[in-house]
């Protein structure tokens, strides 16, 4: 396992969001991170330029939750209308039309290890699992 040093100055700033950011993700191969935001966006970032790869539109409504499938492919973000979006993991295109997830705010997604199922957690005390086809 890696070790985190001690370090009081970051590697790098990420700017770009115009409200919030309330979620991060780094993808498996450590060469790209996604942020979603209550300005409604996900942003696609290269980890080493520090530029953005892709500016995701699509939520009606502040980005809460995100996570990225273990192989790198699939991006599902969650919001505070209780929706949530699978994107493609390359091209940050979106997969799916907004899905009703939740009665209030998406508060947690996470894939399973295999990326077959996702799983959602939301402000109305539910769990939901969503099967990929």
């Amino acid at each position: 396992m890696s070790q985190l040093i001690p370090n009081t100055t970051p590697l790098r700033t990420f700017g770009g969001h115009e409200n919030t950011v309330r979620a991060v993700a780094v993808f498996p191969d450590r060469r790209r991170m996604v942020t979603g935001s209550r300005d409604k966006t996900l942003r696609l970032w290269d980890l080493e330029t520090g530029v953005v790869l892709k500016k995701m539109e699509g939520h009606s409504s502040g980005v809460a939750a995100l996570a990225v499938s273990r192989d790198g492919q699939i991006i599902a973000s969650g919001s505070d209308d209780g929706e949530i979006i699978a994107w493609h993991g390359e091209t940050g295109e979106s997969l799916t039309k907004p899905i009703e997830a939740g009665s209030s705010y998406i508060s947690s997604v996470d894939f399973s290890p295999d990326g077959t199922v996702l799983a959602t957690g939301s402000h109305d005390g539910m769990t939901k699992f969503w099967c990929r086809a």
